[in-house]
């Protein structure tokens, strides 16, 4: 092979040859231009992988042109001292373009979806969200190109569309999502660590007063069917609206007056009992007994048409600016205005954290399942009473 001293001057004379032909640096030896019989010139390094008599590997830089004759000798020098350090910087090359190729962002979210939020309750929900955001954006691309700017302005992207609320759980998600990709070691560090969430979160706390949670419940009567079940079922009780949604007939002990459910549906994946008084027992039996589910309306699928009955509910009742999320927290609020001990509250919510944490948590397995009838009862009557009430006023007027 020729050894020549190069210059961008040498370099831009070089012929072009019948077939590949290496230049090598006089002044830095491993250091040189490949002249291929297209005319293209690429700086490569030539160097041993241990000492004399060792394996020769080649490492190439780039081409003349895209990369110039100073950037490629300060390169050819990191390449020699990753050498002197025992590293192999063309297989570590190599290793990186086939992790380019096999660490796709589509296959690590499938991945990612079936091995870690099959067994989420919300796993249908943010498995879509992921899909549709980063699953279409970011196709075809690796895991290991994705930049904070990338997963910026994916969250961006959903805030310009008038989604802040949505724009906060998507970056929740695939911070989870990345966070995942670095404990399966795919990826060294996560690309979304230190994006701020685009929207201030407020917690709720919005609690319906004795009116308003009497008006509802009435109203919900007014529309029937199994969307008012699920609303007086999510008052007496204060479990939250998927857990009701899809309660079961198997889950019912009615001659026992317990409803349990099971760790499949439940947010803590522990199964949680629930105690049902003499007020929840007549929702359930208003019910009718239809099929698998309690509140459907054929008994094959559960109820989900919330939003539309959600609007027709407010305007029956004429409450406005709550959720149904608050009946919960309403229903937590009354029982404690009632007496109830927040560590009985706490259970009866099936709450992962309760008032009772920290080295006591550990210790303290008591279900409290006594103290929660007496309290589920107290509230049962307590709401029969505001409704009683109400039935009576309007009977009046």
């Amino acid at each position: 092979m020729p050894r020549i001293k190069l210059t961008k001057s040498a370099i831009d004379a070089l012929p072009t040859p019948n077939l590949d032909v290496v230049y090598w640096d006089t002044g830095f030896p491993g250091f040189g231009v490949k002249v291929t019989p297209k005319g293209r010139k690429v700086f490569v390094v030539l160097y041993r992988t241990g000492g004399a008599g060792s394996k020769l590997r080649k490492y190439t830089i780039g081409p003349y042109g895209r990369v110039t004759l100073h950037q490629a000798r300060v390169a050819a020098q990191k390449v020699f001292a990753a050498k002197l350090e025992g590293r192999d910087p063309a297989a570590e090359k190599r290793e990186a373009q086939r992790r380019v190729v096999a660490d796709r962002v589509e296959d690590l979210l499938e991945s990612f979806i079936a091995q870690r939020l099959s067994q989420n309750r919300s796993a249908g929900e943010i498995s879509r969200l992921l899909r549709r955001e980063i699953g279409k954006t970011w196709t075809g691309k690796s895991i290991h190109q994705i930049t904070k700017r990338d997963v910026a302005e994916v969250i961006s992207a959903i805030e310009q569309r008038g989604a802040p609320v949505a724009a906060n759980k998507a970056l929740k998600s695939i911070k989870t999502f990345l966070r995942w990709c670095v404990g399966r070691a795919v990826l060294d560090q996560s690309p979304a660590e230190g994006v701020p969430l685009p929207a201030k979160e407020v917690a709720r706390d919005r609690v319906l007063d004795d009116r308003e949670l009497a008006n509802i419940i009435l109203a919900a009567r007014e529309i029937g069917g199994p969307y008012c079940g699920i609303v007086e079922l999510l008052a007496l009780t204060g479990q939250r609206r998927e857990e009701v949604a899809g309660l079961t007939w198997e889950e019912l002990d009615l001659e026992r007056r317990i409803w349990t459910l099971p760790k499949s549906r439940t947010k803590n994946a522990k199964q949680h009992r629930v105690h049902l008084s003499e007020q929840t027992l007549g929702v359930l039996k208003r019910a009718g007994k239809r099929g698998v589910f309690v509140f459907s309306t054929l008994g094959a699928k559960p109820f989900n048409d919330f939003s539309s009955a959600k609007r027709q509910l407010d305007q029956l009742s004429g409450v406005t600016g709550w959720r149904l999320h608050d009946l919960r927290r309403t229903c937590v609020s009354g029982m404690a205005r009632l007496g109830i001990a927040p560590h009985v509250a706490d259970r009866i919510l099936n709450h992962q954290a309760g008032t009772i944490s920290g080295v006591a948590a550990v210790y303290q397995r008591h279900e409290f399942l006594s103290e929660r009838r007496q309290a589920l009862d107290l509230w049962g009557a307590h709401v029969g009473a505001l409704l009683d009430h109400r039935i009576e006023l309007r009977i009046v007027a």
